[in-house]
Parts: C-alpha cells; structure tokens; sequence
C-alpha cells in the first residue's frame, strides 16, 4: 500500500517532479476532478523523440480512460448515476442531417440548410428513407444525374396519391479539407495524443 502525504496550503518544490505512470519513463502523475467530483488521474510526458525540443513535444495524458472518446453527463432520471456515451468513428470527415416529411400527392420536396452544397463535397453524399406508420413506397428521385441538388432532394412514391410520412437522414463529407487516409503509414506522420484523442501533428 502507497504512503499519502496530506498538505493544506500551498505547495513549493526545488526540484523536479518525477513519476512511474504507465505511459512511460519517469512520467508524473496528477489526480484531478470535475466539477462533478469525477476523478481522473492525468500524466505529464515530454516526447522529444517524436517531437523535437518544442512546445509539441509536450503531452498532458488522461490515463485514467480507455480507447473510446467519451463524454460525461448527467443522469436524466437518476440523480445518483452519470451517463457516459462514446463517440461514433468512422473512416471519414463526415456530417449528419435529419428529420421527418411527408409526401403530397405522391411527392415531397425536403430542403437542407442552405450552405449544404458549400460545405459538403458532391461526391458519397448518401439519403435514407424510413417509412412511419404506413408501407407506401419510397424512393429518392435525381434531379440533372443528383440525388441532392441546390440543397435538396425529392422523395417520390410509385402510389401517386400518397401522403405517407417518413424519416429521411443525409449524410456527406466535409468540402473544407482533404479527404480522410484511413490507413496512414506510421513513419508517414507524427501523432500526438490527450488521453485517448490521438491527433496528427503537422
């Protein structure tokens, strides 16, 4: 069992801190807490090797936190419980839009914000369609070769006189960066991490 030092008040060292965390060398460890009281123990590590001697070569890791990118909040209906969710991942720089429409007459027109076309590229751009309490059928109509033009796109049924309701989500990637290398060479980039969020140093 480790000895614990209890201090009230500050502080002053003449010296250097050292430690044995997991992550390597003589990393100092740190134990923090949220507002919330959540603890997580942090480490301090200067990488030069990867790095070189600059402000990037040093690291703040959460090693309390596995290999999910989660986030914390508060329990809903259960005061003595948080809710911890994980992000969703995937090979792309992705966006996501939603919602509900209805089809008139057979036809409904459902419109994005307006800055969809600058802000996604035109190509992988995808539309689903759920149908809700009804089984007329769907299908996404292209308009000059495009499923989604001038930030919109059309929903058709071959029931000309349907008003069946449905859920739509589009999904695109980002027009303002290059696409995504998913399976980079290690030797081709240096990467830096804060806790589980590991990042590309350029």
């Amino acid at each position: 069992m480790s000895n614990v030092v209890n201090v009230t008040g500050n502080v002053e060292i003449s010296g250097v801190v050292g430690g044995n965390n997991s992550i390597g060398g003589g990393a100092a460890s740190i134990q923090g807490y949220t507002t919330g009281s959540d603890a997580g123990v942090f480490a301090f590590k200067y990488d030069s090797k990867n790095f070189g001697n600059e402000p990037g070569s040093i690291q703040i890791w959460n090693s309390s936190t596995g290999v999910f990118k989660t986030f914390v909040v508060g329990h809903p209906t259960d005061t003595a419980k948080y809710l911890v969710h994980a992000t969703l991942e995937g090979p792309e720089g992705a966006v996501y839009y939603r919602g509900t429409g209805r089809l008139e007459n057979g036809r409904a027109e459902v419109s994005l914000p307006p800055y969809f076309e600058a802000f996604t590229r035109e190509e992988g751009r995808t539309v689903i369609l759920t149908n809700v309490d009804g089984f007329d059928p769907l299908a996404v109509q292209k308009v000059d070769g495009r499923k989604i033009s001038n930030s919109r796109f059309i929903v058709v049924s071959s029931n000309p006189e349907s008003t069946q309701e449905f859920d739509w989500e589009v999904k695109a990637t980002r027009a303002d960066g290059d696409p995504l290398n998913a399976e980079p060479n290690r030797d081709a980039m240096k990467v830096a991490a804060f806790g589980p969020y590991a990042f590309e140093v350029r």
